[in-house]
């Protein structure tokens, strides 16, 4: 049965009938506003979610639209270099020489353009041979110079543009410094994409071509080429090209229009990774591997492309190759996906001219925070409320504590003292007496109580005094009045009480008898007063080395018993040996009052055939005897 103090009893009462009916208004109309608020809110953020849906959805097509306008652009501007550098190999004869005064060998074989004119690099295979007529030409295509610098530095979009020759020879703008280091020495060009998806067997048109993603020889990291070719009547001349670094089309592409703090990736029409936004590292588990690092003089002698690194499709999350497969085989896909317990709004747009996809992933907080910021308001404001309510009803509840608590007072103080006084019947001290307080019953209770009480202290004393003078003649009975030590008494009692509990156990009991030799001479010599000076003597050095737990029984005269519970025969005979070099030493330094005595000692282990520990005392007499007849003062 559950228990309640009298004054909480009294307290719960006053609550149910003064403060439960406003209580439960106000508890009402709290439920209510909070209820309104979340209604409202959700409405909020899905008639927000389904505006930012197609406003995002407009920015991407926005967004692709402008990049396949700047795609479009450079491959314009590809053309112009394809007119000009076939307009020279048509017209290179007509053309003035040029000063090849910075051009030079380098020590492993390369002929290259070693000093900085804010123009082009040039590179020469060390397989070409390098006649008259090929220093010419090479001196001629200076002539190239001023059309690439132009393409790269009034388009941020591009990052390099060059022309690759068939005879192995690389104008290239920006300037390289120290170019033959750049590439291979024994630099193949047709083995490279960017020269052979150009030529008649891959490119039959003769038009400009966009290449696959592939890692730059020129040392600028992962890129796209727009490439054309470079043709004199029917023969290829050469390759020029425009490069875009991936890092460029991050920027340019993936971090400048979504909004939302968007996860945004770029796909190739096979699934490879081609670039991805920071945050889409988090958010879909990916390593961004668009900044290659290049190893100290690493050259690249043949084309790496970026689909051979992490394709999406081989995700380990299963969810994640399931929304990627569909994006990328053009099918129906929801626009609300979970990932990491999140949840995020897909878009995703083809650009055409690469055939790559733009797949952003929008966080729903990201969104939605201003709604959910107005609605942590409106909570705030909810709980300031409550707060205010609270503070109310704890002024009430002080008010109605205080008016309590006088009525409380006359009933439970009384009861309060009764209850204490409980606590005290049978102690020492007496109790103090009990006052009235006014109240007719109470006050009667205290005066009967107050009698028992009386009562059961003088009951208390007597018992007492019963008990003391037991346990004093029960001590008398067990303890030599000489040694203050156990009697033959305490043996019989420990045999019956003790001895059964501590041979039953695993601990075992061991024992030693002691005699003190020669004692008759010591009586006859020098009187019984000084024997029983030894006795007391041997008894303090007994005690000085047994432990506390240990038992000394004066059996009779100079024999004593010295029980060893949870001990065995090899630590007694420690103890038995210890004490014979005590009392030695004690021989040693004697005195000239004190008397020089010796003992005899048997001792005995508990034995499982042993009726009882007589059993086990008779033994060790037996071996007192021996110790007495091998000349005394040792164990046996």
């Amino acid at each position: 049965m559950n228990k309640i103090r009298l004054e909480k009893l009294i307290y719960k009462n006053y609550l149910k009938t003064s403060v439960f009916s406003i209580l439960f208004i106000e508890l009402a109309l709290l439920i209510i506003y909070f209820t309104v608020n979340n209604k409202i809110v959700n409405i909020s953020i899905q008639s927000l979610l389904s505006d930012i849906e197609k406003s995002v959805y407009s920015t991407i097509k926005n967004s692709i639209k402008d990049t396949e306008q700047k795609f479009n652009n450079i491959e314009n501007l590809s053309y112009i270099l394809q007119n000009e550098h076939e307009n020279f190999f048509k017209y290179v004869v007509k053309l003035n020489d040029f000063d090849g005064k910075y051009y030079r060998y380098a020590n492993n074989g390369v002929f290259y353009k070693y000093k900085n004119i804010d123009g082009a690099s040039l590179f020469v295979s060390n397989k070409e041979k390098i006649d008259r007529s090929f220093k010419e030409e090479i001196f001629k295509t200076e002539i190239f110079d001023n059309t690439l610098k132009t393409l790269v530095d009034r388009n941020n979009l591009i990052t390099a543009a060059y022309y690759n020759s068939h005879r192995n020879y690389i104008r290239y703008y920006p300037f390289l410094k120290n170019a033959y280091n750049v590439f291979p020495s024994d630099f193949e060009i047709s083995n490279y994409n960017f020269y052979y998806e150009a030529n008649k067997k891959n490119n039959p048109e003769k038009k400009a071509v966009w290449t696959d993603v592939y890692l730059d020889p020129a040392g600028q990291g992962w890129m796209l080429s727009v490439i054309v070719p470079i043709y004199n009547n029917d023969f290829l001349e050469g390759v020029s090209g425009i490069d875009i670094t991936v890092e460029n089309i991050i920027k340019n592409i993936l971090e400048s229009e979504i909004p939302y703090n968007a996860s945004s990736i770029l796909l190739d029409k096979y699934g490879s990774i081609i670039g991805l936004t920071k945050n889409s590292e988090d958010t879909l588990n990916l390593k961004d591997s668009s900044d290659y690092k290049y190893f100290k003089d690493e050259k690249i002698g043949k084309t790496i492309y970026k689909r051979d690194s992490f394709n999406i499709l081989n995700h380990k999350d299963e969810k994640i190759r399931e929304i990627f497969s569909k994006v990328l085989n053009e099918e129906n896909y929801s626009r609300e996906i979970y990932l990491n317990n999140k949840k995020y709004l897909l878009f995703s747009e083809k650009i055409k001219k690469t055939s790559w996809y733009v797949v952003s992933l929008i966080n729903e907080d990201n969104i939605t925070s201003e709604v959910r910021s107005l609605e942590s308001y409106y909570k705030n404001l909810g709980y300031t409320i409550i707060a205010s309510i609270i503070i109310f009803y704890l002024a009430f509840f002080v008010f109605l504590h205080f008016r309590a608590k006088d009525f409380v007072r006359k009933i439970n103080l009384p009861l309060s003292k009764i209850i204490e006084m409980t606590k005290n019947i049978g102690n020492k001290k007496s109790a103090e007496k009990l006052e009235e307080c006014g109240v007719y019953e109470i006050d009667l209770l205290n005066d009967n109580f107050n009698k028992m009480a009386d009562k059961l202290e003088e009951k208390n004393r007597e018992l007492i005094k019963s008990e003391y003078k037991v346990a004093f003649n029960e001590k008398l009975a067990l303890t030599d009045s000489l040694t203050k030590v156990y009697n033959r008494r305490f043996l019989d009692e420990f045999s019956n009480k003790y001895s059964n509990e501590i041979l039953s156990s695993k601990e075992g009991l061991s024992l030693f008898v002691v005699d003190i030799d020669n004692f008759k001479n010591i009586n006859d010599t020098y009187g019984h007063d000084r024997g029983d000076e030894v006795i007391t003597t041997l008894v303090s050095i007994v005690k000085s080395v047994i432990r506390k737990n240990d038992f000394i029984v004066r059996l009779g005269g100079d024999e004593f018993l010295i029980l060893l519970p949870s001990s065995n025969l090899k630590n007694c005979k420690k103890i038995a040996i210890k004490l014979i070099e005590k009392i030695n030493e004690r021989n040693e330094k004697l005195e000239s009052f004190e008397i020089n005595f010796t003992i005899s000692i048997g001792s005995a282990n508990y034995e499982k055939d042993d009726m009882g520990i007589v059993d086990t005392i008779k033994r060790a007499d037996k071996h007192l005897y021996k110790a007495k007849a091998q000349g005394k003062n040792c164990i046996i």
